[in-house]
């Protein structure tokens, strides 16, 4: 019995040591596995980064989706993701993706504000605003939601809300104080706001802002079509119409031009 016993118990250590070997060579293997994956994952990421950086983004996506498929919780392989996909258009998609990165990183301010836009693509503009607001309160100086939310309200016909912040961000742009990523220069700024001016019937204002904006885009037809409609508020006819033809010119058939032209007739 004694002997049997010992026997036993030199057997089960043997086999609990050659179990822990095995264990310990399987987490080996599974380590390095996962190291591999990561490896593929970041060098999947680095050739979608620099696709997207050459604004290839629709060649992005699939380098961004394979380095997901190889590491999930590569975050800023989702938010380049998500970019891309709204980049090419996909703003649903985008959103998603969006909202999912923000499950992990809620306090990214970019991907709210890449919500935001994919949000005020689709025209869910309170929606918008909402992810916008979420950027500016982790960072009050990130100037592209502050962009989001003034356009947002532009396009909700929220016009008496929007103007001051346009006002301000159109003269924060004149003295270059920082970059608009997504309103390429000032005067896509500056348009909305001369718009916002002449739906809330402040035509000479309205009027001043086209003027400027024409004198920096002179090949804009929509400011030339904009100054035409304040003219025509202004009963400024002759100028009215020069403005309309010009926007045709640079634009035969412009819609807003050949209405404004009908209205003078």
């Amino acid at each position: 019995m004694k002997t049997r016993n010992t026997r036993g118990r030199v057997t089960l250590l043997v086999c609990a040591s050659l179990a822990a070997l095995l264990a310990g060579c399987s987490a080996t293997q599974d380590l390095s596995a996962k190291f591999r994956r990561s490896m593929q994952a970041q060098r999947a990421h680095n050739d979608g980064l620099e696709l997207y950086k050459a604004e290839k983004y629709a060649e992005a996506l699939p380098h961004f989706r394979r380095a997901l498929t190889l590491y999930p919780d590569f975050d800023e392989a989702m938010s380049y993701l998500a970019w891309s996909l709204y980049h090419t258009g996909q703003y649903a998609e985008a959103a998603r993706h969006f909202g999912q990165a923000l499950k992990r990183e809620p306090r990214w301010e970019g991907l709210h504000d890449g919500l935001g836009w994919s949000r005020y693509r689709q025209g869910k503009y309170a929606a918008a605003i909402d992810a916008f607001q979420a950027a500016l309160a982790i960072d009050d100086r990130y100037r592209d939601a502050d962009v989001g939310i003034a356009y947002s309200l532009f396009e909700a016909k929220r016009y008496a809300e929007a103007l001051p912040r346009l006002e301000r961000l159109t003269r924060e742009g004149e003295g270059q104080r920082f970059f608009l990523p997504r309103a390429k220069d000032v005067e896509d700024v500056r348009s909305r706001l001369a718009w916002t001016l002449y739906y809330l019937g402040e035509y000479e204002r309205a009027g001043v802002e086209f003027r400027q904006g024409i004198a920096a885009r002179p090949d804009w037809y929509g400011l030339h079509a904009g100054l035409g409609w304040t003219h025509l508020k202004l009963k400024n006819n002759s100028a009215a119409r020069q403005s309309f033809e010009r926007a045709l010119s640079l634009k035969p058939g412009y819609p807003d031009a050949k209405e404004g032209l009908a209205r003078l007739r």
